[in-house]
């Protein structure tokens, strides 16, 4: 747990849990000789629920790839819940307003049409905001949200995979966990009534420089002070205006 209030949670996921429980039978099929995977709701439930009343509200709000780490909000209430997923769903100021961003470290020639240094990707039926830290280094911000998103429109759109997405046709990290890629949820804001609060989740998951480069994540997993800045900018931008 990351951060607590009355109206959710903020966890920092670890790579290999799952964000909702998928199909059982597809994955003692594939895994036979393992047990259920682990979800995020569940074990929080395990570790925080026991004497807690509200517990049997508790809703997860937005997923993670089981291959991506970093925050994810878990609503409290069913109120929070119903008004969280409004604002997914609608955008604007409708329900209680959240802002999801990411980092991902990439690798390949840029797609010519995004070689702006900021803009948006409109691409298999989705759309995602991003800004380039480096030539290896962009941050993205879910416009809607559909499956593997950033994955393929890094990969497909921009033709920068991600690092160790192999399944995306991501350069293989030597060393790296097979089963993590360089793709962190970093930053999640929210807005209720006039509170904003603003979470920015460090990358903490084998933070040995092998997957992550150093020059972006320090010692501690927090993101360095320039892709802080970053994450924590309102991006006004023209390229965003009929995006907001």
């Amino acid at each position: 747990i990351v951060y607590e209030c009355n109206n959710y949670f903020i966890v920092n996921k670890p790579y290999g849990m799952f964000s909702q429980p998928g199909d059982m039978n597809m994955w003692f099929k594939h895994y036979p000789e393992r047990a259920r995977p682990p979800v995020v709701l569940n074990t929080l439930l395990e570790e925080q629920g026991t004497n807690d009343i509200t517990a049997s509200e508790w809703r997860t709000v937005h997923r993670l790839d089981a291959c991506v780490t970093g925050g994810m909000l878990i609503a409290k209430n069913k109120n929070a819940a119903i008004q969280f997923n409004k604002n997914l769903r609608k955008g604007g100021y409708k329900g209680f307003k959240i802002r999801r961003r990411y980092v991902a470290q990439v690798e390949g020639k840029v797609a010519e049409r995004y070689l702006h240094d900021e803009g948006i990707i409109t691409s298999c039926g989705m759309i995602s905001k991003y800004r380039r830290f480096d030539e290896n280094c962009l941050i993205l911000e879910l416009v809607t949200g559909g499956k593997h998103q950033i994955r393929r429109h890094l990969s497909e759109a921009l033709n920068t995979p991600i690092h160790n997405d192999i399944r995306y046709h991501g350069p293989e990290i030597h060393g790296a966990h097979p089963k993590q890629i360089a793709l962190h949820s970093a930053s999640i804001n929210t807005a209720i009534g006039f509170q904003r609060r603003e979470h920015l989740i460090p990358m903490i998951y084998n933070n040995d420089g092998k997957l992550w480069n150093s020059k972006y994540v320090g010692e501690s997993g927090h993101f360095i002070a320039p892709i802080q800045d970053i994450l924590s900018q309102e991006w006004k931008n023209t390229l965003f205006d009929n995006y907001k």
